[in-house]
């Protein structure tokens, strides 16, 4: 079973110090990122700290941050490799100095794969064995998944776990490991079409009639990739494990092996110009992946310079030390068992002894636990009678509270905040959101020419649809300003679609205002809606003084929105650059132009959405 937080924050920490050794600095790695901030000052300080362990979403947007930063081929390899050389793995640099070989290495990966992830688990299928064909030493390895976590979440962390296993060799001054990876568990459907590192290349990747069809990157033309293959169980030490070796389905027995398993051979090489995104002959949708490992012997000088300089070395009762602990958690298991073994055996003894037990010691024994019960009967009243003021305190707190979050949320998000117990923040915060501007058109105009009631009833009409739009896409309604609407996404409830809601909301509120306009005609206008949207960050909090405060956001890029809402036109949609950058659909959107804002130094590319 995985855990929430799965990955150990040693895994960040050697992605910042390789980040660090290319660029100068880790840079923004850390933006934006939830950390526990009473026990924390900053982000980075937390997600450095090798004893902590952060989720997988968090290790994987650092990833996918650091190899934008660094921007170099074999990023996640490379990240991985360096750790022997940069120390950077934390205190772990301290113990396997104290290995005796690489194979001693190699043998202890297991142990420490679980200091470093919670998703994963390596086992050693065949121990370290000179192979005379390449003159080298080899070992294979088997990696398998946890089975409540998907191993095509993990692509980055595949060549990441190889870069680290490669470098173990490297702390005996040899050459880094070469890895070969027969087997991935990967789906090639899923994986081709939603990682992000495939799917600038639209390979549209298809299974059909067992075979494994791709869009050439580039011909353009679909071409056949794979095919389905059975694999063979081979025995390695008494056990049964896929190394690679298939047959084609047509040439299987004619029953089904239990042990058989259905996987995706790639029968052609699939390239860019730059890179080469599949290569004939691997397997994918295996049941885990198998890395075959092969690296330098050791030599006879380099053991016997290892060897005195660990016996002359006053870390040898450290790996005493590490050697006795392998054998306590070892002796802990075999306890574990005994312990459960005796305590099946004495639950038995406990009833045959009930059994035994006569009708008058039975009946003594109920009334005591009777008269136990009444006291604590008794004492959980008084409690109970104690605790009901403080519970009506907290349940016109809560009153309170639902009141606030009302006046800005939709019901569906203040219920939310409100049963996972979160509230707005009562200080200024820095955050990346999107704020929408809107304001209609003319309507200051024409108010002399309507009678009050006339206003009130539009502006009320109106309002109404807006803020069933608003609510549909949990905007947090800021202001009410006339005729005029500021909404903001991305606060108080954290959201990455934020720049999405807000322009679906947009053309939703503009499709809704051309329905409305049938009601505005009967008084003589015909007005539009002119709406602005920008994306970036901005300062969100309670704002104002004791007696009366706000909550609102403050800031140039809310400026930027505020512009936009001024220069459109009835019926118009203006967004900038930075909106239009983080949509993760696309959406029709025309250039018109760029503007100039106080306070910003650059000027803002502004596009119009249409087709609403």
């Amino acid at each position: 079973m995985t855990r929430p937080d799965c990955v150990s924050n040693r895994n960040i920490k050697i992605i910042a110090t390789y980040t660090r050794s290319r660029i100068g600095d880790w840079g923004p790695l850390f933006h934006g990122l939830p950390y526990p901030t009473k026990e924390y000052s900053s982000p980075a300080e937390f997600f450095l700290d090798e004893d902590e362990w952060t989720t997988y979403e968090n290790f994987e947007r650092i990833f996918r941050k650091a190899k934008e930063l660094v921007d170099e081929p074999h990023f996640y390899f490379n990240c991985g490799a360096s750790c022997g050389t940069m120390g950077s793995w934390g205190r772990l640099n301290y113990f396997v100095r104290i290995f005796s070989s690489p194979q001693d290495g190699f043998h202890r990966l297991p142990f420490f794969n679980k200091t470093f992830n919670d998703t994963k688990e390596i086992r050693i299928v065949r121990p370290a064995f000179y192979d005379p064909d390449i003159q080298k030493i080899r070992l294979v390895l088997q990696v398998r998944f946890h089975e409540d976590f998907d191993p095509n979440r993990d692509y980055i962390g595949d060549p990441f776990l190889r870069g680290i296993i490669s470098s173990i060799p490297t702390l005996w001054n040899l050459s880094p490991a070469t890895i070969k990876q027969p087997l991935n568990p990967y789906d090639p459907v899923r994986l081709f079409n939603h990682e992000p590192e495939f799917m600038p290349y639209e390979l549209d990747a298809k299974m059909e009639d067992g075979r494994l069809t791709v869009r050439d990157p580039i011909s353009g033309e679909r071409i056949v990739a794979g095919k389905e293959v059975l694999l063979l169980p081979e025995r390695i030490n008494g056990q049964s494990v896929y190394l690679g070796r298939y047959v084609e389905p047509d040439q299987a027995t004619p029953s089904r092996m239990p042990d058989e398993a259905t996987a995706i051979l790639i029968t052609r090489t699939i390239s860019t110009r730059t890179r080469i995104l599949l290569k004939e002959g691997e397997i994918f949708s295996a049941p885990y992946f198998i890395l075959d490992v092969s690296f330098e012997r050791f030599s006879l000088f380099k053991r016997l310079v290892q060897a005195f300089r660990v016996r002359r070395s006053p870390e040898e009762t450290d790996k005493i030390l590490i050697e006795s602990i392998d054998r306590l958690r070892e002796n802990m298991e075999a306890k574990h068992e005994a312990y459960r073994a005796l305590e099946k055996t004495n639950e038995e003894l406990k009833q045959a002894k009930e059994e035994l037990r006569n009708y008058a010691t039975y009946l003594e024994q109920r009334v005591e636990q009777r008269t136990a019960e009444l006291a604590r009967a008794r004492a959980e009243l008084l409690e109970l009678t104690n605790s009901l003021k403080n519970k009506m305190n907290q349940q016109v707190q809560e009153l309170e509270r639902h009141k606030e979050l009302r006046r800005y949320l939709s019901p569906k998000l203040a219920e939310r905040i409100l049963t996972e117990g979160g509230s707005f923040a009562q200080t200024l915060q820095r955050k990346f959101m999107t704020v929408v501007f809107s304001d209609i058109r003319g309507f200051s105009a024409i108010t002399d020419s309507l009678e009050p009631e006339e206003i009130v009833y539009l502006l009320n009409s109106y309002h109404s649809e807006m803020i069933k739009i608003i609510h549909k896409y949990d905007g947090t309604l800021n202001k009410i300003m006339g005729d005029g609407l500021v909404i903001f996404f991305g606060d108080p409830i954290h959201m990455n679609d934020h720049a999405d809601r807000a322009v679906r909301m947009a053309m939703d509120m503009q499709i809704k205002v051309q329905e409305l306009k049938k009601q505005w005609r009967a008084f003589g206008h015909d007005l539009g809606v002119g709406i602005g949207i920008n994306t970036g960050y901005m300062t969100v909090g309670n704002i104002g003084s004791e007696a009366l405060r706000d909550y609102t956001v403050i800031g140039n890029q809310v400026n930027i929105a505020a512009r936009l809402e001024q220069m459109a036109k009835p019926d118009q949609i203006l967004i900038t650059q930075r909106t239009l950058a983080h949509l993760t659909k696309q959406i029709p959107a025309q250039l018109i132009g760029e503007i100039e804002v106080k306070g910003i130094h650059t000027p803002i590319k502004v596009y119009t959405v249409s087709n609403f």
